[in-house]
């Protein structure tokens, strides 16, 4: 006769297994006293243009740095930043039919890639999906289109009226930010006349070939109709000018900057007279007096005297960048250094900002964090989605980046 050593019932059989593959969710209904609570993980955030909403954020910006970007986000930054739009297009529309789509990030970058071929039909066919997809509107066309460069339309309305710029000190280096800066902008060409704020109060000299080049660069924008609000431009014109004398061959760069700044500051008989000195100095004819737009004149204010203001002034410093920043050793990284740091945080406007290659990333990375190192906060205002998302690959923190200005 056989035994059965081991029987058990069928009702414990099924209730061991229903044990095994049952788990029991812990909330706070079901906690025992002295238990603690399990925390919600944290929601994952890939940079704040990931909402699509360029706006103001005022206080603390809440972002998980923890956050990863998907495979299709990395190929596709790194494609851009090496010039191959079209291959970052085609990655981010096959992330379309992976898991990856449920990533809002991976959207932005398509729209900010179709707005930059300005391919609107892409464009409003992808808005539709996106609504679909997460139930909520899709960036406008007016927030993303270009105009060739890579600039955004409304950049070239609101972002770029107010690029500030600093020159101060003895000017002696013709690769200094700024004059690359203004030496691009007036060699481009602009469906609106591009707008400045250039702060020249502190601006002691120049040598002769960056006020040859200032003085240059200046004047291509004056005759392009460009609008530049200059701070402290009467005294740094008195500045400027005492070293002047008639006769003695001497800073002749520095003589052509006084005469485009005079130009500038609208005053005819103090540039007839000074341009007579140049004359006689150099023997050789100096630049004819040009009339100011209507718009341009409407910028020739007089500098507040309240230090108050000036404080406020101040602190609306920031650090502007365009066009395709390449290379590690990039004028615009000159820019981001303790001793050129102005503000605390130290902002950078990239909203002029076409692309960046991923060397150039790479040294941007390394001098934010040379700047957090030493107590210099960092923020980051205006990079589109594809430039944000190669910068974070490069090691820049996402919670760097802000939503506006």
């Amino acid at each position: 006769m056989a035994f059965n050593l081991f029987q058990k019932s069928n009702k414990s059989s099924a209730e061991n297994r229903k044990l095994e593959l049952e788990s029991v969710p812990i909330t706070s209904g079901n906690l025992k006293r002295g238990d603690k609570p399990v925390p919600k993980p944290p929601a994952k955030i890939i940079g704040d243009t990931e909402t699509g909403n360029w706006v103001p954020q005022a206080g603390k910006i809440e972002v998980d740095d923890s956050a990863e970007l998907g495979p299709a986000l990395e190929n596709a930054a790194l494609m851009f930043a090496h010039g191959n739009a079209s291959a970052a297009t085609a990655a981010l529309t096959h992330a379309l039919n992976t898991p990856e789509r449920t990533q809002p990030m991976v959207w932005m970058c398509l729209f900010d890639l179709h707005a930059r071929a300005a391919d609107r039909f892409a464009f409003d066919e992808l808005a539709l999906r996106f609504v679909v997809q997460f139930e909520r509107s899709a960036p406008a066309w007016d927030e993303l289109a270009t105009d060739g460069t890579g600039t955004t339309a409304n950049v070239q309305q609101s972002a770029r009226a107010k690029p500030k710029s600093l020159l101060r000190g003895e000017l002696t280096d013709p690769q200094t930010p700024v004059i690359v800066s203004l030496t691009e902008a007036a060699k481009r060409k602009d469906a609106a006349p591009p707008r400045f704020d250039l702060d020249i109060v502190d601006l002691d000299s120049v040598s002769d070939i960056c006020g040859i080049l200032l003085a240059g660069s200046l004047a291509a924008l004056r005759r392009k109709g460009a609008v530049i609000s200059f701070r402290g431009l009467e005294s740094t014109l008195r500045r400027l000018t005492t070293p002047l004398q008639s006769g003695t061959r001497l800073l002749k760069g520095q003589w052509y900057l006084v005469l485009e700044l005079l130009q500038w500051s609208a005053n005819t008989s103090e540039f007839e007279d000074r341009a007579v000195d140049f004359a006689i100095t150099f023997e050789i004819s100096p630049p004819s007096f040009e009339p100011l737009t209507a718009l341009q004149r409407s910028v020739l204010t007089k500098q507040p005297e309240d230090p108050l203001v000036e404080q406020e002034l101040l602190l609306d410093d920031r650090v502007t960048w365009l066009g395709d920043l390449k290379g590690a050793t990039n004028p615009c990284l000159k820019l981001v250094t303790a001793e050129a740091a102005t503000t605390n945080p130290v902002v950078v406007d990239m909203r002029q900002v076409s692309r960046i290659d991923f060397v150039c990333g790479g040294a941007i990375a390394n001098a934010f964090t040379r700047l957090m190192a030493q107590a210099i906060d960092v923020r980051v205002i205006g990079a589109s989605p594809i430039v944000q998302i190669l910068l974070q690959l490069t090691g820049v923190p996402s919670a760097l980046f802000v939503k506006g200005v």
